[in-house]
């Protein structure tokens, strides 16, 4: 059987044949196809060459999932937007949206065999498209390594402080006190406290968390006869910013770690996390000098697959220590709920911009996934890829729902945040995540090194994901510029050091809620939207009928055609419905309008890019008819 015949036998012809591939191997700077190993462009001997090289890139598309799963973002909206109605949502979206919305995308880099610089050039009114995913990965990197670096300092206390730090207080001049412990008896107590009431529910238990404390449930709760013994710290914040902030562990985060100040200006230079940060990106850099030594040359999303290992280690670790605080919950769980008509739209876009948000959707990554995996097909549709999608899904759905119910118990162990002013409800507010884990692992024998090993796996998680957003982003910039490629490590270092400085404002200038509204404004609009226009690119080139009939020639016409038809019918509506919620949520976000305008300013960037591009290329195009 010559290879050819073996080729017709385990794939499907597509549009641009192999044969033709050579229209796009000028492109071919950072792709999947220079990843060690791998058998496919650049030749090679032997089926298990390709595949072990396919194999590679299957790992490294699912460790960045799975990493993706431990972010604060996923955990925070579980526990916000109350577990059990969260999960229900989260399912469904990832069911009808995350899950096919990622086939797309790897279907449309197998098709074009190219990254997302170039994926949308068929449609030149839309070949910005490929610009506006890039300023996105790029702005997505800076918010990971930031947090990544608040996260590091977590595990540098962790490693050298005889007494952790995040249990005990100190003020706005970082002197350190003990904190005063204050008995509570159910809201009356609580009532007579001076300036001080109960903040919203993390967990939708009520007698626990208290969600969402409405007319109703306060008088249910008056009649409780529950007694709390809090350690407070005396340092307050005015407004609904910070939510969280009274207990020593918060008292941490946001007077120690980031330099939160009660009018959110900047008054002492935070030079702990600025070293973290410059650390985190010189190393970032550090490894992509090392790659350019040992391959001669930049390789997209090049993970080693004990990547893998490291979300599943963290999330039982997580598991573990959730389950340590069992034992300081003093009475029996009611599940009940207090949930309003706000409370469900807000769960409902926090499920669907999570399904999105683990699944890398608009961030350019699973393109250029699909373009390795069609040079892997030499040329063909790759016949595995709808059942590996669909497990992918499901590994990284069950990941991010074990994190969410470590969250959870964390969230009861921690019985009530103590907050003043207000009770507020918390939407798009996600890093108080971080001191939340680091109450769940201060109790026990093994609080320092529950405490390393929590953080020190956020840390890497964060890391890596910055890591292979920047790779996407030179892969587009380097589609997009081709001569580019002579001056590679120029490139590498003048981007490095953008994002550094760039970040470093984010560090300076409002600090820890500038970067919560970077990244709720990223994921929650500029994702759905370019999702939006991705899909407005595939009914445009497929023209209805013809995307269906490929995407049944795609699945080898045995994973239920009609499922397909189905949800390409209705995937651009639940894109726009997330648009629409996530608009709808930020209109009434606890962060501050200030600083959620200034995050409006990339997401500008990325409006524009389509619109301009298409007139460049315009203009081009009749300036060249002349």
């Amino acid at each position: 059987m010559t290879e050819n015949e073996n080729r017709q036998r385990n794939s499907t012809e597509t549009i641009l044949t192999f044969a033709n591939r050579s229209i796009s191997e000028w492109s071919t700077v950072l792709s999947t196809t220079h990843v060690p190993g791998m058998d496919a462009a650049m030749g090679g001997d032997g089926s298990s060459r390709r595949t072990r090289g396919r194999r590679r890139l299957r790992a490294g598309t699912f460790a960045l999932g799975s990493l993706l799963a431990m972010h604060c973002r996923i955990t925070a909206s579980a526990i916000s937007g109350g577990f059990f109605v969260f999960i229900m949502f989260l399912v469904a979206a990832v069911a009808f949206l995350a899950n096919p919305l990622r086939h797309f995308e790897i279907y449309l880099g197998q098709w074009s065999i190219s990254g997302p610089g170039r994926a949308f050039r068929m449609v030149p009114m839309f070949d910005g498209i490929g610009i506006a995913i890039c300023i996105n990965a790029i702005i997505r990197a800076i918010v990971c390594c930031t947090m990544a670096s608040m996260t590091a300092v977590y595990v540098l206390h962790s490693v050298s402080d005889s007494r952790l730090p995040f249990t005990y207080c100190r003020d706005f001049d970082l002197i350190s006190y003990e904190p005063t412990m204050q008995e509570v008896k159910g809201l009356r107590d609580l009532e007579n406290v001076e300036s001080v009431t109960i903040a919203p529910a993390t967990v939708g238990l009520n007698e626990i968390a208290w969600r969402n404390v409405s007319s109703t449930s306060l008088n249910n709760l008056k009649k409780l006869e529950l007694t709390r013994h809090i350690a407070m710290c005396k340092e307050v914040y005015n407004g609904s910013y910070p939510p969280f902030f009274g207990t020593p562990a918060y008292n941490f985060f946001f007077v120690e770690v980031v330099h939160l100040q009660p009018d959110l200006s900047v008054k002492n230079f935070n030079v702990a996390l600025m070293v973290c940060l410059i650390i985190a990106w010189l190393s970032l850099w550090g490894v992509m000098i090392s790659e350019k030594i040992s391959h001669g040359r930049l390789i997209w999303n090049n993970m080693y697959s004990c990547f893998v290992v490291v979300p599943w280690i963290w999330a039982i670790l997580l598991m573990l220590t959730a389950i340590l605080n069992i034992p300081s919950m003093q009475h029996v769980l009611q599940k009940t709920f207090h949930l309003e008509t706000m409370d469900i739209v807000s769960a409902a876009g926090d499920a669907l911009e999570v399904a999105m948000y683990t699944h890398s959707a608009s961030v350019g990554t699973e393109i250029i996934l699909g373009k390795g995996l069609n040079h892997y097909a030499a040329g063909h549709i790759d016949p595995n890829l709808n059942p590996e999608n669909v497990w992918h899904s499901g590994l990284v759905l069950l990941l991010a729902v074990l994190n969410s119910i470590s969250s959870d118990f964390c969230a009861i162990a921690d019985l009530m945040q103590v907050t003043t002013q207000e009770a507020h409800v918390l939407h798009e507010s996600t890093l108080w995540i971080i001191p939340m884990y680091s109450k769940c692992t201060s109790t026990g024998s093994y609080s320092h090194l529950l405490s390393t090993l929590i953080f020190a796996g956020l840390t890497f998680s964060y890391l890596v994901v910055a890591y292979t957003l920047l790779k996407t982003a030179l892969h587009i910039i380097f589609e997009y510029k081709v001569k580019l490629v002579f001056i590679e490590q120029s490139i590498v270092g003048i981007l490095i050091v953008t994002c550094m400085v760039l970040s470093l404002i984010v560090v300076l200038i409002g600090g820890i809620a500038m970067l919560e509204s970077l990244d709720a404004v990223m994921t929650g609009l500029a994702m759905p939207l370019l999702c939006f226009q991705e899909l407005v690119v595939m009914l445009w080139v497929y023209r209805s009928h013809d995307f269906v009939s490929d995407m049944n020639i795609a699945t080898e016409e045995n994973a239920c055609p009609t499922r397909i038809g189905t949800q390409w019918q209705i995937i651009p509506f639940i894109v726009l419905l997330t648009f629409i919620l996530k608009v709808t949520v930020l209109t009434m976000t606890e962060l501050p309008h200030r600083h959620l305008n200034w995050a409006l300013l990339p997401l500008a960037a990325v409006v524009v890019a389509v619109p301009v591009r298409a007139i460049s290329n315009a203009y081009n195009f009749f300036g060249s008819s002349k």
